[in-house]
């Protein structure tokens, strides 16, 4: 949750980007927690994976690593454009490294086109 909270401190930033973005968390909680993560930061988009049917389909599922030796999802950040092509896609070697603020608009401007 701290890492949401981080991007919702600074979505005027990301929606000041010569190509503006939104930001979507993908959580495997289920559609009650992941409402109340909505309301609790309503600059960002919040889906309920509860199913871990777009987990497994972004191929970002860990198995094995979450308690008890369940299976968990790797901290992974994807730029797609507006056109739906991947531009760029950073998944940490350490499970608990996320990206900061900064260094996540560092990439949208490196990597997502200028309209």
């Amino acid at each position: 949750m701290t890492e949401l909270g981080e991007l919702e401190s600074h979505f005027q930033e990301f929606k000041n980007r010569k190509n503006p973005v939104n930001i979507v968390a993908i959580s495997m909680d289920d559609r009650e927690d992941a409402q109340k993560s909505q309301t609790q930061f309503p600059h960002l988009t919040v889906v309920a994976d509860t199913d871990r049917k777009m987990c497994h389909t972004l191929n970002v599922m860990h198995p094995g690593a979450g308690p008890g030796g369940e299976d968990a999802v790797a901290p992974t950040t994807i730029l797609v454009d507006g056109q739906g092509m991947v531009r760029w896609l950073f998944r940490p070697d350490r499970f608990l490294e996320r990206l900061s603020p900064a260094q996540l608009i560092a990439a949208i401007d490196e990597h997502m086109p200028s309209k």
